[in-house]
């Protein structure tokens, strides 16, 4: 084959392997010089891609040098773990680059490789970013695939606490005027100690690199009994994400610091149970869809609506339904997490909320009956 053909066959092989930009790495090219056989090189985390292509390259005579992500360079420490309550999570490895997502203390991403002081990482949701090394706890895990199986079908580690309560603070000892340590986040994992100090009503805890330090004992329970605390039915999820009523907004924003809309869904939804992707457009692919009915008669709680400002466009925005046509989301508009009414004559309903009827693009069912 010659440089255009594989060219063309690189691209169906995107297709097939890696059809979501935001859920791998994908950097191959075709090198031809002149009087020379092809050369494919690149990297990519595509493994099934690049051994479609190894046997391609044979056949047809061109020399392959793809390398397949994680870098061998990383020897091994592939485990990284968010250290405080937020790491940023970056489109490019630079400050200044988009926020695209967030890790929250205790999550677990898998390296892929280096580039000074950032790493590109896939999380448990396998969006692929950069995050500076300054925001994680960087490890060798005991079995790599035992790891990434793990991390893929977002286990928590055995063992493993979840923060419940959101605005915590950890101190240096029980007394709640001792000095802050850290502060948390609702959802944030960690390690506890193994008894909690009754008299004093405090939990000691320790975060991801070791730092110990106390909360106030029920705000946070072993990750097995989590949906004790956040049931798993729609009423539980609105009551929930109401909490965050008046939250401002924040792009690429996954945590109580700042929510953006599919940020909100992904964290409220993923505490009571239901592991969903991290963009509404990926969300729009999950459940099943619903049939609103007259008068949205056949809306459950819990339904997520989707919006496009394009007739049959990409879903651009969600919010979480409730009874009656109303709508619980964060926007730009409404300035950050906030009601408003689909439906004319329902509570609240605006011109704002009439514009967002008219983008309505799906309703989609991710909890059971």
């Amino acid at each position: 084959m010659n440089a255009p053909d594989w060219n063309a066959r690189l691209a169906t092989l995107r297709t097939e392997h890696l059809p979501d930009s935001r859920l791998g790495v994908w950097e191959l090219e075709v090198l031809a010089p002149p009087g020379a056989r092809p050369r494919l090189r690149g990297v990519t985390t595509a493994a099934g891609a690049v051994a479609a292509l190894r046997l391609e390259a044979d056949a047809g005579g061109a020399e392959l040098a793809v390398d397949v992500l994680p870098d061998p360079a990383l020897d091994g420490e592939v485990r990284a773990v968010a250290s405080r309550s937020l790491a940023h999570l970056r489109r490019q490895p630079r400050h200044a680059a988009e926020l695209v997502s967030q890790m929250i203390l205790g999550e677990e991403a898998l390296v892929l490789r280096a580039a000074g002081a950032w790493l590109q990482v896939q999380t448990g949701d396998r969006y692929v970013s950069w995050v500076h090394q300054g925001s994680i706890v960087r490890s060798a895990p005991a079995d790599e695939a035992t790891f990434r199986a793990r991390l893929f079908e977002r286990r928590p580690r055995s063992g493993s606490w979840v923060v419940v309560e959101p605005g915590l603070v950890t101190r240096a000892a029980p007394d709640p005027e001792a000095p802050p340590v850290a502060d948390l986040v609702q959802g944030g994992i960690v390690e506890a100690a193994p008894a909690v100090a009754p008299a004093r009503g405090a939990l000691e805890i320790a975060l991801p690199d070791g730092t110990r330090g106390w909360i106030p004992a029920g705000a946070a329970v072993p990750a097995e009994r989590l949906a004790e605390r956040f049931p798993y039915h729609g009423r539980a999820i609105l009551d929930h994400a109401a909490r965050f009523l008046g939250l401002p907004y924040l792009w690429g924003g996954t945590s109580e610091k700042g929510f953006d809309c599919s940020g909100l869904v992904q964290r409220i939804y993923g505490l009571h149970g239901v592991r969903l992707p991290r963009d509404s457009d990926q969300q729009f692919g999950e459940g099943s869809e619903v049939e609103s009915g007259p008068g949205g008669a056949a809306i459950r709680e819990g339904d997520l609506a989707f919006f496009a400002e394009t007739p049959g466009g990409r879903a651009t925005h969600v919010g979480i339904l409730a009874s009656g046509g109303r709508l619980l989301h964060a926007s730009t508009t409404r300035g950050g997490v906030a009601w408003d009414a689909l439906c004319p004559g329902a509570p609240g309903y605006t011109p704002f909320g009439e514009r967002l009827a008219g983008w309505l693009t799906g309703i989609r069912r991710v909890l059971p009956a």
